[in-house]
């Protein structure tokens, strides 16, 4: 079990044991991932019965962030990518109502959005003649402040157009997310994976990885037209904590896991600057070569040749980012700090730009527990030159088929 599994453990412990327990329901399994999943939990409870109805169950699904570790600048065209899991992550929650009404609840504290959203089945074509793509953009999208809900209704429309399902029912949803959004670390398909995967245990479709993986990537690219990658669906959807998952060529297979040495960590610190969701890099055959070789160093004795050779990949990496001009000046400015905080001897190997490029989070190797101080101090030089504070990302935890699902049943 991971560090974070402990912790999560433990708040789980603090909130619900001694007393505190689920006042309304009982989950099928205390979760060892995800404070995320606790926080839904809370937002349950406090929402009955004014959102959730009591009596009746509730499933919850849940879809974690991705760092790209390597592997991000040639896109679609990289013949390999690495991917590691964010401890962040998106959970939706669902249950049954007894008309065809659809509520969408997403709590925002920055009053940047929307935080409720109706819509009616029939509104949809569901469930005999569900509408199609093309209709579906023109009323989900009609207002930026209500592109989240986009997801969630995307992805009911998807499981009706794709997979047949008929839901004769509506639905109460709650979408609960902690992973950041616009900076490259797969918020969007984070939401997509989770409101999927609720969606066909309310409904009762089987869905395997691959079809999971494949469905939001249909929501994203065919019904909302964002570009979202292959990678990112096949991260969420099929990650295990503390593990970095090898995919290859186009179709993102998973060639290979390689869980993260014991003697290192990656964390990342988001810049305040947006990734771009369209950026075309270069198809760069040194970068392609540079992935290679850092995979096959990660599984290998930890010699200081070998250390000093992954800094310097993850240095080259980003260095190819910017003279793609897929960089900007707080993320260089991260990655100047660690080459210099290195050569100073700290306990920081590399960094590189995370994601396809512009912006968005810098990713940090180093020494277990010494990165993470590093990761600290860089987030205060980029306060100092920029005014943002950036979010840490540090632990992993488990993609959405490993994580499994969790049903609430209702207490007599």
């Amino acid at each position: 079990m991971s560090r974070f599994s402990t912790l999560a453990g433990r708040a789980y412990a603090a909130r619900y044991g001694e007393g505190r327990r689920l006042k309304h329901f009982t989950p099928s399994h205390d979760p060892a991932e995800g404070l995320g999943v606790l926080t839904v939990f809370q937002l349950i409870e406090e929402a009955m019965p004014a959102f959730f109805q009591q009596g009746r169950a509730i499933h919850v699904a849940r879809a974690p962030g991705r760092l790209d570790v390597f592997g991000g600048l040639g896109g679609a065209r990289s013949p390999l990518a690495l991917a590691l899991p964010t401890a962040e992550a998106a959970c939706c929650a669902v249950q049954a109502r007894d008309d065809e009404l659809v509520r969408l609840w997403s709590p925002c504290r920055d009053g940047s959005r929307t935080q409720m959203l109706s819509v009616r089945l029939s509104d949809l074509g569901l469930p005999a003649a569900p509408i199609g793509y093309d209709e579906a953009r023109a009323f989900l999208l009609a207002d930026p402040r209500d592109r989240w809900a986009g997801y969630l209704v995307g992805a009911l429309l998807v499981l009706a157009r794709e997979r047949a399902a008929t839901p004769t029912c509506g639905a109460d949803v709650l979408l609960h997310s902690d992973v950041p959004v616009r900076c490259g670390v797969g918020s969007s398909t984070a939401v997509t994976v989770a409101a999927l995967r609720a969606f066909a245990l309310l409904y009762g479709v089987e869905l395997s990885a691959a079809e999971l993986a494949q469905l939001a990537q249909a929501v994203e690219r065919d019904l909302l037209q964002v570009d979202g990658r292959v990678g990112d669906s096949m991260a969420a959807v099929l990650a295990e904590a503390g593990e970095v998952l090898v995919l290859r060529g186009r179709t993102a297979d998973v060639d290979a896991r390689v869980p993260v040495p014991s003697w290192f960590e990656f964390v990342a610190l988001e810049t305040g600057t947006e990734s771009d969701p369209v950026a075309v890099a270069p198809d760069d055959p040194a970068e392609h070569a540079r992935v290679e070789r850092f995979r096959e160093l990660l599984q290998q004795e930890p010699s200081v040749a070998n250390r000093t050779e992954l800094g310097d990949l993850m240095f080259a990496s980003h260095d190819a980012y910017g003279a793609a001009g897929l960089s900007n000046a707080a993320c260089d400015l991260v990655v100047d700090f660690v080459r210099q905080r290195r050569a100073a001897g700290a306990g920081v190997l590399g960094a590189r730009l995370s994601g396809r490029g512009g912006g968005g989070t810098v990713l940090l190797l180093g020494e277990h527990g010494k990165v993470w101080y590093e990761a600290l101090r860089a987030k205060k030089a980029l306060l100092e030159a920029t005014g943002h504070s950036g979010h840490i990302f540090r632990w992993s935890s488990p993609g959405a088929m490993s994580f499994g699902s969790i049903e609430l049943s209702p207490k007599a």
